[in-house]
């Protein structure tokens, strides 16, 4: 009667409102992956939401961010990138679709201002507003994985909240009506169809959207792959006229050939002409100047010779001349040529070193950054290694001083305790001696003498302690149990002495009154002496109580004192034996000593013996040592009487050397040095002769090439204004198609913070709103269990009169049962 409404009582409040809040969440187990699942990928784009949701509050906190920047999750691969950036932009669009639902259903609750929606909307509230406590994006992920026990657990809440606990004549009571409207629960299953939708529309998009980057890399390759050939083309055309080049200049050098050639086939015909002119002269000279004298003729002779002689010269100097002028000329442009091509490979090279320069700084700084990183990553987990060690090893060592401590403590209880127990024992031993002794002393001790000799043996045994403190214990205890059993032995002797005496006397008194007086006692008394001595002594026998027996051991006791004091008592053989047992004990633990010592002495002998053995090799490891010692310095003297032999040897060469490099150096090189200059000053003079000359022929040339140089220079000049002017305006274009974009996302981030901004002041407004719905809530509920409460006292007062209305009747039936029957008794309860 009465645990049901405490059943009941308990039943309500673990079903409380506040029962929610004390369930302990556990981690579900990880179900395994399924690509072709829809609620894995569902999951995953809500956390990736919820995750955008906490980036984008942790914009406005700069303590919040710093934790969320340093703690996300690194994307090492390309592939988790371009994930990252697809969910995070399915994110957003599911936030601002999960905004505008949730704005709409707000006003919509709003509007119709029920209590029982403001407690079924508190969970998401606490659910938006619980997003903000966690900083690791892990356990955000643990967090929603969660979320799914608290929706059951809040369906349960909803289920027994919308339960009927009260009966309706129970309501009327508390003025309460029972036929209120309940509101219609929301179908999950809508939202799960347009998440389907949503997610296979994120699917689509997500697929254009890499189609679309495909089509990019498409298109950047093939604009790669065509500056790849404007440049292998502008390559080929640069070879092309290097080529051309040569090939002028090859053709300019033929006909340089050509004309040299022609000039030498003139000059010829020339002289052959002369020649031909003098032999026609010849012959008429001969016909007119018969008449002439000789010595006009030999004059004539040597003057041709002459000329002929002159023109040679002349025609072999302008030969020599015309060659080396060529000589100059095509030696010069060669150069020219030649200084312009190492002009543009150090420029080139210059250029190429600049541009390896630049990457291998721009390298250093990344491997520097990467290095500081990894030292920093690494000094971090030293430290956090350094530190939970010293944690370790602080708990650790407290643990062992407790542990010392507790073990010190444990000794010394158990010392403490052995040592009452062994006081005890001694005190139990010396009682139970005493009454023996004044029992054997009185002679009052029965045939029964084996029950003294098991007490005894009882307390000898409660004496000796347990073996297990040591043998040194053991030793001192059976040394000390010895001795007090030696004084007890000559106690005993002494007082058996003084009992014969006393007994003696007894005996003899004893015969004078049975001579005197007749038998004439009763025989259930006693005579006055055996009843003081009985009660005296401990150790009595088992039949004592009856009043026979007492009467024949009374009457019996003075004839059997004379055997008693004949034969040893049985205390005195246990204690001799005993005694015997010590003795042969101890000489064990003198043998066993003596062995010990006898091991230590040889031990002993052994160490001297290394001892000895070790220092006779240190003396020969020391002899050695001197030995070594001395051929070493032998050997450095020997050699450094070969060094100074040496030395004096080198001194001999380096002398020699000396003298023949004063020879040459005083002698010959000066003269050679002469002849040197002089051929240097020759040649100097010859190259001046021949520049003078090359000034004079080659001005006009010179003045020639250097316009065409000009005209192509400008030209070049001008092509390369133009690839510059397309360059900065290709460039132009891009940084501001790059400002578009940092435009479009500065204005979509602003955008963004604005939402989230205006959804946060929401959420807070709500969560206000469901704190004081809550304590409504938590009122109501009180208000219900006091009201059960007293329901329950009412019905337990009355219960209790109704007890005690039964327990009156049933005390009423017993007195008129007892009246009719007097020896009536109830049975007992199996």
């Amino acid at each position: 009667m009465l645990l049901a409404p405490q059943e009941g009582c308990s039943s309500r409040k673990r079903t409380g409102p506040n029962r929610w809040k004390r369930m302990t969440r556990k981690p579900s187990p990880k179900p395994a992956f399924d690509p072709d699942n829809v609620e894995h990928w569902i999951k995953r784009v809500e956390k990736a939401s919820e995750f955008a949701v906490s980036k984008a509050f942790s914009a406005r906190n700069s303590h919040l961010s710093r934790r969320l920047w340093n703690q996300i999750v690194d994307l090492e691969t390309s592939e988790q990138i371009e994930d990252h950036d697809e969910v995070y932009a399915e994110a957003q669009e599911l936030v601002n679709d999960w905004l505008d639902t949730k704005l709409k259903q707000e006003l919509v609750s709003d509007g119709e201002g029920d209590a029982e929606d403001t407690v079924s909307n508190i969970p998401p509230v606490l659910e938006a507003s619980g997003h903000l406590k966690y900083d690791k994006f892990d356990e955000l992920c643990g967090y929603l994985e969660e979320e799914e026990e608290s929706t059951t657990v809040q369906k349960f809440i909803d289920h027994l909240l919308h339960q009927e606990v009260v009966d309706s004549g129970m309501l009327e009571d508390l003025g309460m009506n029972g036929n209120q409207d309940k509101q219609q629960q929301k179908d999950p299953r809508l939202t799960m169809e347009m998440r389907h939708k949503q997610v296979k529309e994120n699917r689509m998009r997500r697929e254009k959207e890499l189609e679309r980057q495909r089509m990019e890399k498409i298109q950047k390759k093939s604009v790669f792959l065509e500056a790849q050939c404007l440049v292998q083309e502008e390559k080929k055309k640069k070879a092309l006229e290097a080529k051309k080049e040569e090939e002028e200049i090859q053709r300019e050098m033929v006909k340089l050939r050509r004309e040299l050639i022609e000039r030498r086939l003139a000059v010829e015909e020339a002289w052959k002409i002369e020649r031909k002119k003098q032999e026609e002269n010849s012959p008429k000279n001969t016909e007119t100047g018969l008449c002439q004298s000789d010595s006009l003729l030999l004059h004539e002779e040597k003057m041709a010779k002459e000329r002929k002689k002159k023109l040679r010269a002349l025609l072999i100097q302008t030969f020599k001349e015309n060659r080396q002028c060529q000589k100059r000329y095509f030696s010069a442009w060669h150069s020219l040529i030649l200084d312009r091509r190492i002009t543009l490979g150090k420029a080139g090279t210059l250029s190429d070193w600049k541009f390896q320069l630049k990457v291998l700084r721009a390298w250093r700084d990344y491997t520097r950054s990467q290095k500081l990183a990894r030292e920093t990553q690494a000094l971090e987990n030293d430290l956090r290694e350094a530190n939970r060690k010293q944690q370790l090893a602080t708990e650790y060592n407290r643990k062992q001083v407790l542990r010392q401590h507790f073990t010190e403590w444990q000794h010394w209880h158990r010392a403490e305790i052995l040592k009452r127990e062994l006081a005890l024992t001694k005190e139990e031993t010396r009682k139970k001696m005493s009454e023996l002794l004044e029992a054997a002393s009185l002679g009052k001790l029965s045939t029964n003498g084996s029950s003294g000799i098991i007490l005894l043996e009882e307390a000898a045994t409660m004496v000796n302690p347990v073996r297990g403190n040591g043998e040194q214990q053991v030793i001192e205890k059976q040394k000390k149990q010895l001795q007090e059993q030696q004084k007890t032995i000559l106690e005993l002797k002494e007082s058996q002495r003084l009992a014969e005496a006393r007994w003696a006397a007894e005996r003899a008194a004893a015969t004078a009154e049975a001579q005197s007086c007749p038998l004439t006692n009763p025989r259930g008394k006693e005579p006055p002496s055996t009843s003081q001595v009985l009660p005296d002594s401990p150790v009595t026998s088992p039949g004592t109580d009856h009043r026979g027996n007492d009467s024949q051991n009374s009457l019996s006791g003075p004839r059997r004192i004379p055997r008693q004091l004949m034969a040893p008592h049985p205390i005195l053989k246990a204690m001799e034996e005993r005694a015997v047992q010590r003795a042969e004990r101890r000489r064990i633990l003198a043998e066993k000593k003596k062995k010990q010592e006898e091991e230590k002495l040889a031990q002993l002998k052994a160490e001297e013996e290394e001892r000895q053995k070790r220092e006779a090799e240190e003396k020969e490891a020391q002899l050695k040592k001197k030995r070594e010692e001395k051929r070493l310095q032998k050997m450095k003297e020997l050699e450094k009487q070969k060094r100074i032999k040496r030395n004096q040897q080198l001194e001999a060469v380096a002398r020699e050397h000396y003298e023949r490099v004063l020879l040459r150096k005083k002698g010959l090189e000066p003269w050679k040095r002469l002849r040197t200059q002089s051929k240097q000053n020759i040649q100097v003079a010859e190259e001046h002769h021949s520049l003078a000359l090359q000034r004079k022929c080659l001005l006009s040339w010179f003045q020639y090439s250097q316009e065409v140089l000009t005209r192509k220079t400008a030209r070049a000049d001008q092509f390369y204004c133009q690839i510059l002017l397309k360059r900065v305006i290709r460039s132009w274009l891009q940084y501001l198609t790059h400002l578009e974009e940092e435009a479009q996302e500065l204005c979509a981030h602003f955008l963004q913070k604005k939402i989230f901004g205006a959804w946060f002041n929401v959420v807070r407004e709500a969560k206000i709103d469901s704190q004081s719905k809550h304590k409504t809530a938590v009122e109501h509920s009180d208000r219900r269990i006091l009201w059960i409460t007293f329901e329950t006292w009412k019905k337990f007062v009355k219960f209790m009169k109704e007890e005690r209305k039964k327990e009156e009747r049933r005390a009423q039936l017993r007195r008129k049962v007892a009246e009719i029957l007097p020896d009536f008794q109830l049975l007992a309860p199996p």
